[in-house]
């Protein structure tokens, strides 16, 4: 069943590991349309574990699938910090409050836990919320979502003079620039070195992987050891950022001039309010509104104005798919996203609690049907779970059943991550060591990118044959 990515020739060669993968086309379908005509987004949530909430797993197939289809924004995000736990690097959180946390993971209390599956809250009516979002996640929407029928929350923009917010990003080059011979591009030579990826080195330069092989000429994303890189220094030559425009001093509202540019609340519902900003930014201040006993923030979504992939995704450290299943207003907030497609990641900390089979499975129906309830349209794809090792030795079989048990639920599409990494006895291989953490249940960034890499790989692959399919 399991199939491995390898280079041939230069060329990448893949087989794809999807099953009912027919159930993916309408998805394939609004993303050709999105390609083709350039308008549009498509939404995709991912909910999961440990291995989601770091986001580096996640964050490598949003980058990819935005790089093809374009950056529609960041998508939902959650105080990690604020809850005093670890989260994506891209958009930072800070308060001059401090908040209170529960999870999903302990028994229910009056504590409401929605679509984050982290309840956050605070007594303080005077408290601030700083969002600073990376430069490449700009922002000109943004949602807030709560457990309460009304909102107790406001949007303003950063209290400072009009400035601009730098969008450069600051790398070390690893030798003095030079200038192409012929050439009036300036650029950095980056010699690649061992288990370095395209993609990493795109990261740390602040590129697309597209234009990194476009400039050096490269037919795929196959680098060699020792292989020269250019990376070009102009500004215009890296993928366009959009602009971050001038950020107005706050004021009070009768000093405010009709010509002068507001926020606007366009929606508001029960566990929702959405605003627009008066221009693009990277930073946003909530405040509270309506006084309340108690201020409970679920998350909040960030997009712009421009067609493209939103990957949103949302995890907590020690979760069970049973857990999600605790809590209603998880299902309900779970609408606001518009999900296209929704991925789920969970199995590994229920087989460290050694549960059967049987049980995995009925707790995964449950959720999913719950899921659907509600979001009729949205497809879902199941990602069976990585393997690991009991005590840092035992191989996890229980993962094993719960993957093949996964391939028999109806109306699921299902990736097979666990088989695309070797099977449950890989861990034991010497090869498969810089891929895991010291626990042998997490994994190292290599190992995580490695996933979104294999994972992203497939389903493009998946999307190439659909397109070629509809041309035929």
């Amino acid at each position: 069943m399991s199939s491995a990515i390898y280079s041939k020739d230069s060329k990448d060669v893949v087989s794809s590991d999807f099953k009912n993968v027919k159930l993916l086309e309408p998805l394939f379908d609004k993303l050709y349309q999105l390609e083709k005509n350039q308008k549009g987004k498509v939404n995709i949530v991912h909910i999961g574990d440990s291995h989601v909430q770091a986001d580096m797993f996640t964050n490598v197939i949003r980058q990819i699938l935005q790089t093809k289809f374009g950056n529609g924004g960041y998508g939902f995000s959650f105080p990690y910090s604020l809850a005093k736990t670890n989260g994506t690097s891209y958009i930072k959180y800070t308060s001059n409050t401090l908040w209170e946390s529960r999870r999903n993971i302990y028994p229910v209390t009056d504590v409401s836990v929605g679509l984050s599956g982290i309840g956050l809250y605070a007594n303080s009516s005077d408290f601030e919320i700083n969002i600073d979002a990376n430069p490449l996640y700009t922002f000109n929407k943004i949602k807030l979502l709560y457990p309460t029928k009304t909102s107790c929350f406001k949007i303003v923009l950063p209290n400072s003079d009009y400035k601009t917010v730098s969008e450069e990003v600051v790398v070390k080059p690893q030798i003095e620039s030079k200038k192409a011979e012929g050439s009036k591009v300036n650029y950095t030579l980056h010699k690649v070195e061992s288990k370095e990826t395209l993609y990493r080195i795109s990261q740390n330069y602040g590129i697309s992987v597209e234009k990194l092989k476009e400039i050096n000429n490269l037919g795929s994303n196959t680098i060699r050891v020792g292989m020269d890189l250019k990376i070009p220094n102009k500004q215009e030559l890296a993928e366009p950022e959009p602009k971050v425009a001038m950020i107005p001093k706050i004021v009070k509202e009768e000093e405010k001039s009709e010509n002068e540019p507001k926020i606007i609340l366009s929606k508001e519902k029960p566990y929702e309010s959405e605003f627009i900003l008066p221009m693009s930014s990277n930073q946003v201040t909530i405040l509270p509104c309506n006084k309340q006993s108690e201020y409970n923030l679920s998350g909040v979504v960030l997009e712009n104005d421009r067609p493209g992939v939103i990957y949103h995704t949302i995890g907590v450290n020690g979760t069970k798919v049973s857990d999600y299943n605790k809590y209603p207003l998880f299902f309900e907030q779970l609408p606001s996203l518009g999900a296209d497609l929704i991925v789920i990641s969970l199995g590994t900390n229920e087989a460290f609690n050694k549960w059967t089979t049987p049980y995995y499975v009925s707790q995964m129906q449950e959720f999913i049907d719950k899921i659907k309830k509600n979001n009729p349209k949205s497809i879902i794809l199941l990602m069976t779970p990585p393997p690991s090792l009991f005590k840092r030795r035992t191989p996890n079989t229980f993962v094993e059943g719960y993957g093949e048990a996964m391939k028999g639920l109806k109306g699921c599409v299902v990736w097979d991550l666990l088989n695309k990494l070797g099977g449950v006895q890989a861990p034991l291989t010497k090869c498969f060591a810089p891929l895991m953490a010291k626990d042998k249940v997490h994994y190292t960034r290599e190992g995580y990118e490695k996933q979104g890499v294999l994972f992203t790989t497939d389903f493009l692959t998946a999307y190439d044959n659909y397109v070629k399919s509809r041309t035929n």
